[in-house]
């Protein structure tokens, strides 16, 4: 079963590490289309949030390897898969260091740029695309890094700040402000999201703190019912 390498320290890369489905980064500026709204927020994970989506990472990680835990569960295909591509974020954000892997929080921008490039360009835009049993690893592995990239950029100020204090990391993050608004909505304040950008990568809550649920761009829900579809998954 795949593990997460330690993170013993913030590092500074000099390098994007690669993996076998990133692509160049997207040149149009259009904010009309998924990629290019993707794009915008990706380029302004600044350190809080990168440090807050590798610890969502490894908490997505521990919920799939419970689901490991029982073999004979219709989900565990699904969840093997996403430890797969889990992996493949954790492992193009992190560099090797004299003494263990480090996270680069400069990687993590490019990252998700090149993602969104690669999968929700309007030339080759794979939410439409069908989803088959030879195609549906990575199908999965482009819709986790999409999902988990704004689940992250939706997140207040304060909650980002409250897992960064008490998580892995154990400091005390520099640019977040109490009460400020989530990257995605301040994003949208300043008009670096447009109002149909701002659609396309926005979170809608709803119900009681704690057990909210969450209404994700139809893009990504249709794409990951496909996927899960293809898994035999609900």
């Amino acid at each position: 079963m795949m593990r997460v390498a330690r993170i013993l320290l913030v590092g500074i890369g000099v390098g994007l590490a690669a993996s076998s489905w990133a692509a160049a980064p997207a040149t149009s500026d259009s904010p009309a289309t998924a990629e290019t709204a993707v794009i915008s927020v990706a380029k302004h994970l600044s350190p809080p949030y990168a440090l807050y989506l590798y610890e969502s990472l490894k908490r997505q990680i521990l919920s799939n390897e419970r689901v490991m835990e029982h073999l004979d569960s219709p989900q565990s295909p699904m969840a093997k898969d996403s430890l797969w591509a889990l992996d493949i974020i954790s492992q193009s954000t992190l560099i090797e260091g004299q003494d263990g892997q480090y996270l680069d929080v400069r990687l993590v921008p490019p990252f998700f740029t090149d993602i969104a490039a690669r999968y929700l360009s309007p030339s080759h835009y794979w939410p439409d695309q069908e989803v088959t049993q030879d195609n549906r690893r990575e199908h999965l592995a482009a819709w986790y890094a999409i999902y988990l990239m704004l689940l992250v950029a939706n997140e207040t100020q304060d909650e980002i700040a409250r897992v960064l204090q008490n998580g892995m990391f154990d400091r005390n993050p520099e640019g977040l402000h109490a009460g400020g608004p989530s990257l995605v909505d301040r994003l949208h304040r300043e008009k670096v999201l447009s109002d149909e950008a701002y659609a396309l990568v926005s979170i809608k809550r709803s119900g009681p703190t704690g057990r909210e649920s969450l209404q994700f761009p139809p893009y990504l829900s249709s794409w990951k019912a496909k996927v899960s579809a293809a898994y035999g998954a609900q």
